[in-house]
């Protein structure tokens, strides 16, 4: 499973309303391999969604993820004009010393 962050773009540089978060996530959500999504509208870098997807790569999880956004965006009426500014998944590394004698990678 991977994590993929879908940043999406108003045209001209306008704000998303924020039923457009639900549009595209309830879109999004149809594919079966969508395990879940967390919605950010006010991200630092704009409106975000976390995607959690089932692939058998990083790069099919990052082009799926975009297939379904920029097919949400396209279709969903009040959309027209917004874009995906950006869909990548997301590398994290562990933040610290794990409990009970783990170790964390350097």
């Amino acid at each position: 499973m991977y994590l993929v962050h879908a940043q999406l773009a108003p045209l001209a540089g306008g704000k998303l309303p924020r039923e457009a978060m639900a549009l595209v996530s309830d879109r999004v959500l149809e594919d079966r391999d969508i395990q879940h999504i967390a919605a950010h509208p006010d991200g630092p870098a704009g409106p975000v969604l976390g995607v959690f997807i089932l692939a058998g790569s990083v790069e099919e999880a990052e082009r799926r993820v975009a297939e379904l956004c920029r097919g949400a965006l396209r279709d969903s009426p009040g959309l027209h004009g917004s874009k995906l500014a950006r869909c990548e998944v997301v590398l994290a590394l562990p933040a610290g010393p794990r409990a009970e004698g783990g170790t964390a990678m350097a």
